[in-house]
């Protein structure tokens, strides 16, 4: 795998287990739980992580969270999505689907490269906006965890 490839996979793997900490002590029947009108649930937030990421593979890949309804704000947000899964199996699907998708970097070797799905990207623009989307969706789901009044990790 190419360096700067390498590099960005790292930050990004790194993204997703803040993402995941953001999990810690919540309760299965908190996870679709909306703190506010204007934000999403946990749930409802990595089901959009999950769902961005797999896009990326192209063959798709079987999870509850590859989703449709969860690929927009501004459509999640006029209609709650609320999924039959635990704390638990979120992070699972989120796992799975993430590992998915860094395996397409597998066979990248130039970030210049335009991606299949989006002629006006290029795979080292994904790869870059991986990073800061989990990063951001993080930073979200921590303000779902104070709204709702946990104590969560030093974030």
């Amino acid at each position: 795998m190419d360096a700067k490839i390498e590099a960005l996979v790292k930050a990004w793997d790194e993204g997703q287990w803040e993402f995941t900490l953001a999990f810690e002590g919540l309760k299965d029947e908190e996870l679709w739980v909306r703190a506010h009108p204007g934000l999403l649930s946990i749930g409802e937030l990595a089901g959009h992580v999950a769902y961005w990421d797999a896009v990326m593979v192209q063959g798709g890949i079987e999870s509850p969270l590859n989703d449709k309804a969860f690929g927009y704000y501004t459509e999640q947000l006029a209609h709650e999505v609320k999924k039959d899964l635990t704390v638990a199996q979120v992070l699972e699907e989120l796992a799975k689907v993430h590992e998915a998708a860094k395996a397409v970097f597998d066979n990248v070797s130039d970030l210049d490269e335009k991606v299949p799905w989006r002629d006006d990207w290029t795979w080292g623009a994904c790869l870059r906006y991986r990073v800061f989307h989990v990063a951001y969706h993080c930073g979200q789901a921590y303000s779902v965890r104070h709204l709702l009044g946990h104590e969560t990790t030093d974030n």
